[in-house]
C-alpha cells in the first residue's frame, strides 16, 4: 500500500516501519518525501541544523529567559548539595539515636549515594531519551516527598530505606540542570555553567547555617544519657525543614517559570518545527525581535520516496508510524536504540575522554566523600572545644568551612576564561586539594584546623565546579544527557563505598581516611591533565 500524504499545513506524513527480527539490524523505513520539512536526519545532517541552532541562539543572546532558567537550575543543584551536607551534619546524632558503631554509621551516606547513582542513570537517559523538561520538575517532587517522609523514620532501616529513595530523586538534578541549561545559552556565555555552582556552595552553607542553630538545642550531648526520643530529635526536624524547602523549590519551578524543551533535543529527535517555537518563545520573553523561520535549519533532502536505515525515532512527536511487525520485536528494538547512545560513548572519537571523565568522578567522589561526610566527626575527634558545648563549636567550624566554597566556585568562572581554560583550572585546583587535605591531617591546633580546612573547601569547590561545567560541555547534545548521568552515577557509587570504607578505618584512626582522600585527588589531577579535549571557546 502506498504511503499516504496529507497536507503540508497539519505537518503529518506517515512512514511505514518494516521492524527488525534483531536487535542488530536497523529498522527499515519508507519516507515519502515531496519536501525537506521533516526529513529523517543523516548524521552529517544533524550537524548541520545543531550549528545552524547555535547561531540562532547566539542571535537571541541572553536575557531574562536564560537568567530565570539559571536560578532554577542553580536551585536544583543547590538541593543536591544541600542534603549531602544534612547528612553529614546530622551523622552524629543519628549515630548517638540509634546507638551504632562506626563501622555501621557509613550506612546511612551510603544509603542516600546510592539512591543518587541510580537516579543519576535514570533521570540523564530519561533526559536524552523524552527529553529534559519532564526530569526537571520530577527530580524535585521525588526528593521532597520521601525528605519529608525520612523525618518519620521510626528506625536506622527505615531511615536508609528513604534516603535511598530521596536519592533517587536528588541524583538527577546535576545531570539534568546542568546538560539543560547549557543548551539555552550562547557559547560566550557558557562560564556560567561553571559560575552556576556557587549554589551547589550555597545548599552546603544552608544545611551548616540551619544545623548550627538546630542540633545544639534539640540534640543529646556526645558523652551524656538522655531520652533520645524526646531529647534527641534535631536531626529529624532539619530533614523536614529541608524537604519544605525542597517544595518551594518545586513550586518555583512549575508557578513562576514556563519551562520550554531543550531545542538542541529536538533538533536531534529531527522536531524541528517545536524547536522553531521553542526559540520564538525564548526571543519573546527576552523581549529580542528576531525572525526565526524553520527554513533556517533545512538542509538538502531527497524528493523521492527512499527506503533507508536509521534509529527508531519519536513516535509519539514525529510523523504517524505505522508497524509491519510484532509488539515484542517493537520492545527489542526501543532497547537497542536507548542504547545506542551509551555505546556511542565508547566509539573511537570518546573512548579516551569518557574513561577519563568517569576516571575523575569517581575519584574525586570517593576522596571527597571520605573527607567531608565525615568532617564533623573530625572536628569533634579533634576536641579543639572553645566553649561548654563542643557540638556547637564544631558546627560553627563546619559553617565557616561551606562558607569558604563560595569564593571558590566565583574563581572557576573565572579561571576557565583565562589561559588555564577547563583543564588547567581543575587539575591545579585538584593537586591543590591533595595538599589541604594532607596538611588537615598533621594540625595540632584550632588555628591550622580551621585555616587548612578552610582550603579543602575553597579547591574542592572550585575543582567540582570546573567538572560540573566540563563534563556536559565536553560531550555533544545527542549523547550529552547519558554521558552526565553515567559520570554522575559512576560519582555515587564511590559515594557509597567510601562511607563505608571511611568508618571502618576510623575505628583504627581517624587520620588514615585522610592520607587515603589526599591521595585520590592526587591521582584525579593526573587524569585531568590527560584530558585530550580542551572546551574553553567551544560551543557546546
Amino acid at each position: 500500500m502506498p504511503p499516504k500524504k496529507s497536507n503540508d499545513s497539519d505537518e503529518e506524513r506517515t512512514m511505514f516501519i518494516k521492524l527488525p527480527s534483531s536487535g542488530t539490524d536497523a529498522a527499515e523505513i519508507v519516507i515519502a518525501d515531496d519536501s525537506s520539512d521533516d526529513s529523517i536526519l543523516l548524521p552529517d545532517d544533524t550537524t548541520k541544523k545543531q550549528s545552524a541552532l547555535d547561531a540562532v541562539i547566539t542571535r537571541i543572546g541572553m536575557g531574562r529567559f536564560q537568567k530565570q532558567l539559571l536560578v532554577l537550575c542553580g536551585l536544583g543543584w543547590l538541593a543536591d548539595n544541600m542534603w549531602l551536607q544534612c547528612i553529614a551534619v546530622i551523622l552524629p546524632r543519628v549515630q548517638k539515636h540509634f546507638d551504632l558503631p562506626n563501622s555501621l554509621i557509613g550506612a546511612l551516606s551510603s544509603s542516600l549515594f546510592t539512591g543518587m547513582m541510580f537516579g543519576a542513570l535514570f533521570w540523564g537517559v530519561l533526559s536524552d531519551t523524552h527529553g529534559r523538561k519532564q526530569a526537571f520538575n520530577w527530580t524535585l517532587a521525588v526528593t521532597t516527598f520521601f525528605g519529608i517522609l525520612s523525618s518519620f523514620a521510626r528506625s536506622f532501616f527505615q531511615l536508609c530505606f528513604m534516603l535511598f529513595l530521596l536519592g533517587f530523586g536528588v541524583g538527577g538534578n546535576m545531570p539534568v540542570d546542568g546538560a539543560l541549561f547549557l543548551e539555552f545559552i550562547p557559547k560566550e556565555h557558557q562560564y556560567l555553567l561553571t559560575f552556576m555552582s556557587v549554589f551547589f556552595s550555597f545548599g552546603a552553607v544552608l544545611s551548616s547555617v540551619l544545623a548550627y542553630f538546630i542540633l545544639p538545642s534539640h540534640s543529646c550531648p556526645e558523652e551524656i544519657k538522655c531520652d533520645v526520643s524526646k531529647e534527641n530529635n534535631g536531626w529529624r526536624y532539619m530533614l523536614a525543614l529541608l524537604g519544605t524547602l525542597t517544595f518551594l523549590m518545586l513550586i518555583c519551578r512549575i508557578l513562576f517559570f514556563q519551562l520550554q524543551e531543550s531545542p538542541k533535543y529536538l533538533i536531534s529527535r529531527n522536531r524541528k518545527h517545536d524547536a522553531v517555537l521553542v526559540l520564538r518563545k525564548i526571543a519573546k520573553i527576552n523581549g529580542n525581535n528576531v525572525q526565526i523561520q524553520v527554513s533556517d535549519f533545512l538542509t538538502p533532502a531527497n524528493t523521492t520516496t527512499s527506503r533507508r536505515s536509521f534509529p527508531f525515532p519519536n513516535e509519539s512527536q514525529g510523523p504517524k508510524v505505522e508497524f509491519t511487525s510484532d509488539p515484542i520485536s517493537y520492545i527489542m528494538y526501543k532497547i537497542s536504540s536507548n542504547s545506542d547512545a551509551v555505546m556511542s560513548l565508547f566509539t573511537r572519537k570518546w573512548f579516551m575522554t569518557t574513561v577519563l571523565v568517569w576516571c575523575i568522578w569517581t575519584l574525586v567522589s570517593f576522596a571527597y566523600t571520605m573527607f567531608n561526610v565525615f568532617l564533623p566527626k573530625y572536628l569533634e575527634s579533634l576536641g579543639y572545644g572553645r566553649t561548654d558545648s563542643l557540638m556547637q563549636d564544631v558546627l560553627k567550624d563546619y559553617v565557616v568551612y561551606s562558607l569558604c566554597g563560595v569564593p571558590g566556585s566565583l574563581a572557576a568562572a573565572w579561571l576557565i576564561e583565562t589561559y588555564l581554560g577547563r583543564i588547567g583550572t581543575m587539575s591545579i585546583a585538584t593537586f591543590g586539594t591533595a595538599l589541604a587535605v594532607f596538611l588537615f591531617s598533621a594540625v595540632k591546633s584550632h588555628f591550622n584546623e580551621v585555616v587548612s580546612s578552610a582550603m579543602v573547601s575553597f579547591l574542592a569547590t572550585l575543582n567540582y565546579a570546573v567538572i560540573y561545567g566540563y563534563t556536559p560541555e565536553v560531550f555533544e547534545s545527542k549523547i550529552r544527557g547519558t554521558a552526565c548521568g553515567i559520570a554522575s552515577a559512576f560519582g555515587r557509587v564511590a559515594g557509597i563505598i567510601a562511607p563505608i570504607i571511611t568508618g571502618i578505618l576510623l575505628s583504627f584512626s581517624v587520620t588514615v581516611p585522610l592520607y587515603v582522600s589526599a591521595i585520590l585527588f592526587a591521582i584525579s589531577g593526573v587524569c585531568m591533565v590527560l584530558l585530550p579535549i580542551e572546551t574553553r571557546g567551544r560551543q557546546a
